[in-house]
């Protein structure tokens, strides 16, 4: 009998992190429909879930952090965001993959430009120890790039893009309300 409460006891972990990833998933989908209040509080039972099974300074984790700071920047909650993405950068910048670091640092940098500091969206965003950097146009198919491969904003030189119709999407979507605001 003890055998088997034992092994139930050590995969324990293994089920917080799975019900916590559907969870992340719910949110995803409750953040598309519009219900970014129900998509915040399943990230945060997410979040309470992974760091009871793995620990704060996880990458496992850090998924979290970043999909709440993304969301925070969406509900204009900016100073919520800056302490995910923070959090989450930390850990990406040491563990998991270097895509994962790259979109954690730009939405970083999303944060810097909403709070009209260009300069600083600029240096966290060239920030990677590798110069691994992704897209600034958020729709843009994820992959990395190398920084001498992006090019930078001409107005602002805040923000990084692959090519020409990517900084275009984003300028109508996002970057001109932030570019005007030059520091």
């Amino acid at each position: 009998m003890s055998d088997i409460v034992s092994h139930l006891h050590i995969n324990r972990p293994n089920l917080n992190i799975k019900d916590a990833a559907e969870l992340n998933n719910q949110a995803h989908l409750l953040s598309k429909q519009g219900d970014n209040a129900g998509a915040e509080r399943l990230h945060l039972r997410a979040l309470d879930l992974k760091i009871s099974a793995v620990g704060e300074n996880n990458s496992i984790t850090a998924i979290t952090r970043n999909a709440l700071g993304e969301l925070y920047l969406e509900m204009d909650r900016i100073a919520d965001a800056e302490e995910q993405l923070k959090k989450a950068v930390s850990v990406r910048m040491r563990k998991g993959t270097a895509y994962d670091a790259a979109v954690s640092v730009e939405n970083l940098g999303r944060v810097h430009e909403a709070k009209g500091e260009l300069e600083e969206a600029r240096r966290v965003r060239l920030s990677h120890p590798e110069n691994i950097m992704v897209c600034g146009n958020y729709v843009c198919p994820g992959q990395t790039f190398n920084q001498s491969q992006l090019s930078a904003c001409s107005g602002c030189k805040s923000a990084f893009y692959c090519g020409r119709a990517c900084q275009t999407k984003d300028w109508y979507a996002r970057h001109k309300q932030f570019c005007k605001k030059r520091t």
